[in-house]
């Protein structure tokens, strides 16, 4: 495998964007290829095998541009094919998953959350995943039914994510709430007005964590990587709208840096 070669990473639309932000701020000398899935979003509403299906054909377009690494950044995604696509392929495929086991490790997690897509939270990867640590405390299941539509709208930072965010959480007592779908990053500045003490866990994290272990592990670091980001999408309707999610992403992660220091 050609070590120079960029990153892949795929999402069904803007989520990993997400991923892709915390993976350059550990790995500024990668080069990365980006590819939002537009044309077939969302992938939470529709059946496993037309998932699968926008998967490959996007996962093969990729790998025809030329990557060394397949990162999918998306839950549903990883749910649905993440077993057959390492069968597929002989470069390293990284998945994501919702992040319970640190939300349940963490000191006083108390009430858990989990926000998902309705597939997410029906695949038997998750469902495995729930049983594992449902008798470590009190987790709820959210579906959170059009919450990426209204991220990939950009309604992640007015009254119309707002208002969706307050009758998601009406009733419910959380404090730790698990980001199950890499879209509900962009939402972290809204939940953390309804919840200012709660403590929010993003999979991206890990993930972006993992990238770099792999690469470390395979001896796979790019010796002429700069940061250079390549986008690609279903939908040509998605290329001129990049900038400004990455520009939103890298300021709240920029934030969220910040609160931990």
């Amino acid at each position: 495998m050609n070590k120079n070669l960029p990153i892949g990473i795929f999402d069904s639309g803007v989520g990993g964007i997400t991923v892709l932000g915390r993976a350059l701020e550990l790995l500024p000398e990668e080069n990365f290829i980006y590819y939002a899935d537009t044309a077939h979003f969302p992938y939470g509403d529709q059946s496993r095998d037309e998932v699968r299906e926008h998967i490959f054909d996007a996962v093969r377009a990729m790998v025809a541009r030329g990557i060394k690494m397949l990162v999918v950044a998306c839950n549903t995604a990883t749910a649905a094919a993440i077993a057959d696509l390492r069968e597929m392929y002989d470069f390293p495929v990284l998945g994501i998953e919702p992040a319970l086991k640190p939300a349940v490790e963490s000191d006083n997690s108390g009430v858990i959350a989990v926000i998902a897509t309705q597939l997410t939270l029906k695949e038997e990867k998750f469902r495995l995943l729930f049983d594992r640590y449902a008798a470590h405390g009190e987790i709820q299941n959210l579906p959170a039914v059009g919450l990426a539509d209204l991220v990939e709208q950009g309604h992640y930072k007015d009254d119309v994510g707002r208002k969706y965010l307050r009758e998601l959480f009406d009733g419910v007592s959380a404090d730790t709430i698990v980001l199950g779908c890499t879209h509900y990053l962009f939402t972290e500045p809204l939940l953390r007005e309804i919840y200012p003490d709660a403590k929010i866990i993003d999979g991206g994290e890990g993930l972006a964590r993992n990238i770099v272990r792999t690469l470390d592990l395979e001896k796979m670091r790019s010796e002429i990587g700069n940061g250079n980001v390549d986008v690609m999408s279903s939908s040509e309707t998605f290329l001129p709208r990049f900038d400004g999610f990455f520009s939103d992403i890298r300021s709240i992660l920029k934030e969220l840096s910040h609160k931990m220091d």
